[in-house]
Order: structure tokens, then C-alpha cells, then sequence
């Protein structure tokens, strides 16, 4: 049984809908964890990094406290988006479970915390193991053309062509492993067990429906987070002063050297709008993969024969 490509892509937006108050909790939910996870990195090491950074004053205690900032960056971001993904995946596919907020932390969140670290070190392996060729061959190709050495001008376009045909050619292999491996989180939550490569052969023969159901819900994301950096961006330079070259460094490259710097009125204000926006945003971007699971395994052997029997 196949799945609607549109169906899926607003299955997001369905939920934003039909549960009003679950998304306003999420948004709530999403700014508290965020603010929480960004002080524990600022003080866990990485603000004094910054600063030292500033003044050219680094010394390896400095650099144990970016890799712990950045750690405690990465363990707070998988937890929250476990959290999160396990809730809306709650909402679709077990909708009678925590009906208020659907936010647990239990089993479903475990197992998504295990599925990710497994998925991260599983990607950064293959990100290795299909940038290094491309690597090899353009220093390869490069050095039979001469570059660097007063080659011509079409010879240094052909290398760098080649180059960027063969990244491209990556980024196309890395999506399409991420799209056949894209419901090991949701049928994980759903058959309350670890699945890693499970989804590979749910997702035989469904490639690009998948493709197309995800890349619509990302379309329809991006005007969602143009108008949230518009508002930001606007909130920044009214804080600024009108002063458009601060405001742009407040947006794109905050103050985290001390948790005071950071929590500018102007970065409080862009939290606000980002906790506001990320209920939306957490909706519309696991809801595709929990329908596309819904609908194909309503037609699986193993879910006929619990309904028959």
C-alpha cells in the first residue's frame, strides 16, 4: 500500500489543528529546554572559551571546556528532540497516551535517545567513507592537471568542476540513505524495540514518495522561519538602535561568552519567538514519517494478524 505524498506533508499541520493546546505546551516546553540547555553550555566551559578567544588567551583547560560546552550541546539536543519526536509520534500513532502534553520520559524516549547516537555515528561513518574517495580523486586529478602551477584557466575550472560534481554526488548518496533509513525513529517508537535498518526494507520501492512528502514539509517550513527571522531580526535592530551592522551581529553571532551577554533583551526576545515557532516546527517535522508509517503498517503481516485474530 502506498501513502499520500500530501497527506503526509501536512500531517504536521493536521496536528497543529486538531491540538491546539498540546502544540502551545510544546512551544512553552521547547523554550524552557532550550534556555535550560543553553546555560548549562555557556557555564559547563564554552563561555570561557569565547572569552578567551576574544583576547588570544587559550590554554588547554580552555579547550576541555569547548569540547565539554559542545558535548553538553549535543547530549541536550538529542534528549530535547527524543522528547519531542516521541511526543508527536504519541499523538498520531497512540493518541489516548498523555492526551494533555503527550511529553514523557520513559522507555519510547530511551530507545529514540539510543536510535540517535547509533544514526549519528552511523552517518558520520558513511560521510567518511564516501567523502574521502572524492577527496582522493580531485587531489588526484588536480595533480595530473598541473593545479597550482600555472595550469590554464579551463584546467582549473575542469578540476574544481569535477570536485564539486563529486560532493554533489555525496550529498546525493547522504540523502538518500537518510530518506531509506528515515522511519527507524518512528517505527522504534511504535514496535517498542530498536530498529536501525528495519526501515530500509519498509522503505523499498517508496523512495521518492518519501522524498517528495519530506521536502514538501520542508517548503512549507521555510516561510515559517522567514517571518521568525524577520520578527527577530526586526526586534534587534529596534534594540540596537537602528543600528543594522549590531543588530545583524546579534543575530548571527551572539555574545556567549558570559550567560548575562547571551540573554540580551534582543536574543530573549528572538527565544520567545523560536519557543513560539518550535511547537509548529517539531509538528510539521516528525508528523510526515509517523503517517507514512500509519499508512503502510495498517497493510504490514504481522499488525493484519493482530487484527484478525
Amino acid at each position: 500500500m502506498q501513502f499520500k505524498v500530501t497527506e503526509a506533508a501536512f500531517a504536521g499541520f493536521r496536528l497543529i489543528r486538531r491540538e491546539p493546546r498540546t502544540i502551545a505546551i510544546w512551544a512553552v516546553f521547547n523554550l524552557v529546554a532550550g534556555m535550560a540547555l543553553t546555560a548549562a553550555m555557556i557555564q559547563s566551559g564554552f563561555g570561557r572559551f569565547m572569552s578567551a578567544s576574544k583576547t588570544g588567551t587559550m590554554s588547554p583547560d580552555l579547550m576541555v571546556g569547548l569540547l565539554i560546552g559542545e558535548g553538553v550541546a549535543i547530549v541536550g539536543t538529542i534528549l530535547i528532540a527524543s522528547v519531542m519526536g516521541a511526543a508527536v509520534y504519541r499523538a498520531i500513532l497512540r493518541p489516548t497516551e498523555a492526551p494533555l502534553t503527550r511529553l514523557r520520559f520513559g522507555g519510547d524516549e530511551l530507545r529514540l535517545i539510543l536510535l540517535s547516537v547509533i544514526m549519528g555515528l552511523l552517518f558520520a561513518v558513511l560521510s567518511m567513507a564516501l567523502f574521502i574517495p572524492v577527496a582522493i580523486v580531485g587531489v588526484a586529478i588536480a595533480a595530473g592537471s598541473g593545479f597550482g602551477h600555472g595550469e590554464s584557466v579551463g584546467a582549473t575550472a575542469g578540476v574544481v568542476l569535477v570536485t564539486l560534481l563529486g560532493y554533489l554526488l555525496v550529498l546525493i548518496g547522504l540523502v538518500y540513505f537518510a530518506v531509506r533509513l528515515s522511519l527507524a525513529g518512528v517505527m522504534t517508537f511504535a514496535e517498542r524495540r530498536l530498529r536501525v535498518f528495519e526501515s530500509w526494507r519498509l522503505t523499498k520501492g517508496r523512495f521518492w514518495p518519501l522524498l517528495g512528502a519530506y521536502g514538501l514539509a520542508v517548503a512549507l517550513m521555510i516561510p515559517i522561519y522567514l517571518v521568525m527571522t524577520t520578527l527577530y531580526f526586526g526586534v534587534s535592530v529596534a534594540f540596537a538602535g537602528g543600528d543594522f551592522s549590531r543588530a545583524a551581529s546579534e543575530v548571527f553571532q551572539p555574545d556567549m561568552t558570559t550567560l548575562a551577554a547571551y540573554f540580551s533583551p534582543a536574543r530573549i526576545a528572538y527565544l520567545v519567538f523560536g519557543g513560539a515557532v518550535g511547537g509548529v516546527l517539531t509538528a510539521v517535522t516528525y508528523a510526515p514519517a509517523a503517517a507514512v508509517y500509519r499508512d503502510i503498517a495498517e497493510t504490514r503481516p504481522e499488525n493484519q494478524a493482530e487484527v484478525f485474530s
